[in-house]
């Protein structure tokens, strides 16, 4: 199978098949001989894993498009069968079985190329908020990283040093390859690691999708299926609030739960499948009917033209009005315990602050890792917010203790934060509780400023679509013109869409934004009169 689209080749002690930092390279099986994959760090070469005959060379950047993070040399002769990365691509979209464990191998491979550090290195100051923001986008966009603390670890005068780097232009990202960027921004950090890109300036797209949620990647996947040039846009990393989710349990298909992570980097790879452009990072900024087509503004300086839009721009996290919170941004205040995976030393008391099924979900997994949790929640239980299988897993572990009626005032500590000060809103009692890291899991506020005075916005600034714009709705402008109701997801400007936590009413669970998305898509093809794509109704 892979032989009808591949060709044979000899290999030579030596050769180099890729290398770090190349931004692209082809599906390669060994025949005969051998194949060593290896990094290089400061300049020294490490081997990593040896391959043989039977075995292929690959992982996920083969299908994300990243740049690559490791060399494959040669290093006993033989043969390889050389497959145009394309042709793969097309392949494994017919071939399911294949397309299964290429992925699940490339998964794998992903997760082992991170645990031995290999990927790009990020040099900063624990206390710079660049530093900060680097990291962040490094670990939600699921790009193998290292970081080295310029304040505390003496190997960041070593990478500094090398590449002749003054302190004062920290932070520094150096890529595979020896690509040193100085005081990057997300956008250039992204550029260089192969991830994301501007939309086609020009083309008009059928769809612009602006958030890169569950519904946002639902509608995306969607739309580019059904043959709709599909722009996908997303200010930080695709998959949105469930990509900092450690595990849901209660999504269809997935008996023993999936982790969010995983969830987003398939979803990302369907998007990729079908043809997506998927412009990241890039927030929107204004929106504007030109007749013909609906503008986009970015924050990135361009404009993005779509005959429809689908907002799924999900919401933002609210942040405590408590004393010192700015003070530890980063460094023991967190708004998703994804960031700060590898910064709690083991057993490290941490406080949760919310009620929701994020809170429940953090909570059960950093207690499976040996940290004894404070829940702090306003309310007087769990059950009104949290899912009944997360509440019933909490009462069962003996490291969560659940404050009730009891909200955060101030957080404190040296150089980290080390305190959290709690007070009991029925009597004023205050008591200092010890904590490595304070996660504030409290909810958001919808991403909808950008949209305000061009479509209806309820009292808390969601989106009104369908027939709760009213039963009047069909007899004043626009929709007299066009002699119909608006669409089940419509807002109050034909043609533009919402789904998932931002559309006024939503669910607010990742399965109900997934289908939003879908059905979204439904309607943005009869708009842009495509509906004879629904013509046929079988599953699909």
């Amino acid at each position: 199978m892979l032989r009808s689209i591949g060709k044979v080749r000899a290999t030579a002690v030596g050769e180099v098949l890729f290398r770090e930092g190349d931004r692209g390279y082809d599906f390669i099986v060994i025949l005969a001989g051998e194949v060593t994959i290896v990094d290089h760090q400061a300049g020294i070469e490490r081997a990593l894993a040896c391959g043989g005959p039977g075995e292929f060379i690959a992982e996920l950047n083969l299908l994300t498009g990243e740049r690559l993070f490791t060399t494959a040399v040669v290093t006993a002769p033989g043969e390889v069968l050389v497959v145009p990365r394309r042709k793969l691509l097309a392949l494994i979209s017919r071939n399911q079985e294949l397309g299964d464990l290429l992925e699940r191998t490339m998964f794998a491979r992903r997760e082992w190329l991170a645990q031995r550090q290999t990927g790009l290195r990020i040099v900063g100051s624990r206390s710079s908020v660049e530093t900060r923001a680097l990291i962040e986008f490094a670990v939600r966009n699921r790009v193998p990283h290292v970081w080295l603390d310029a304040d505390a670890d003496p190997a960041a005068d070593a990478v500094l040093a090398r590449h002749q780097v003054p302190r004062d232009q920290l932070p520094i990202v150096v890529m595979r390859g020896g690509d040193v960027l100085r005081h990057p921004s997300n956008t250039e950090l992204a550029r260089a690691a192969g991830l994301g890109m501007s939309p086609d300036p020009d083309r008009t797209y059928d769809v612009a999708v602006i958030g890169g949620g569950p519904a946002g990647l639902a509608a995306a996947v969607y739309a580019a299926s059904e043959g709709l040039s599909t722009a996908l846009v997303e200010t930080l990393a695709l998959g949105g609030q469930i990509g900092t989710t450690s595990r849901i349990e209660n999504y269809l298909g997935f008996p023993v739960g999936v982790r969010g992570q995983d969830f987003a980097e398939l979803a990302f790879l369907q998007v990729i499948r079908f043809g997506a452009s998927i412009v990241l990072p890039a927030t929107a900024v204004g929106l504007s009917d030109a007749g013909a087509a609906f503008m986009t503004q970015l924050d990135t300086g361009v404009t993005l033209p779509a005959r429809s839009v689908i907002v799924a721009a999900g919401v933002s996290y609210r942040v405590l009005d408590a004393d010192g919170l700015d003070r530890f941004g980063g460094m023991g205040v967190f708004y998703t315990p994804l960031t700060a995976r590898d910064e709690l030393r083991p057993g490290a008391p941490v406080v949760i602050v919310g009620g929701g099924n994020s809170a429940g979900q953090a909570a059960i997994s950093l207690a499976d890792r040996g940290h004894h949790v404070t829940i702090v929640v306003r309310g007087r239980d769990l059950a009104a917010s949290m899912s009944q299988y997360l509440t019933e897993r909490i009462a069962d572990l003996p490291n969560v203790d659940v404050r009730y009626g009891t909200v955060v005032r101030a957080v404190d500590g040296t150089d980290r934060l080390e305190r959290v000060l709690v007070e009991a809103v029925a009597t004023g009692q205050r008591e200092t509780l010890p904590a490595a890291a304070l996660f504030v899991l409290v909810g958001a506020v919808p991403h909808t400023d950008w949209l305000a005075g061009n479509v209806l916005l309820d009292d808390r600034g969601y989106i009104v679509t369908g027939s709760d714009l009213g039963p009047q709705a069909r007899t004043q402008p626009p929709w007299t013109e066009l002699g119909r109701d608006p669409y089940l997801l419509e807002t109050s400007v034909p043609g533009v869409f919402a789904a998932g936590d931002v559309r006024s009413g939503s669910v607010k669970r990742a399965a109900a934004a997934v289908g939003e998305g879908s059905i979204a898509v439904r309607f943005v093809s009869e708009h842009v009169g495509r509906g004879r794509a629904y013509a046929d109704q079988r599953p699909r």
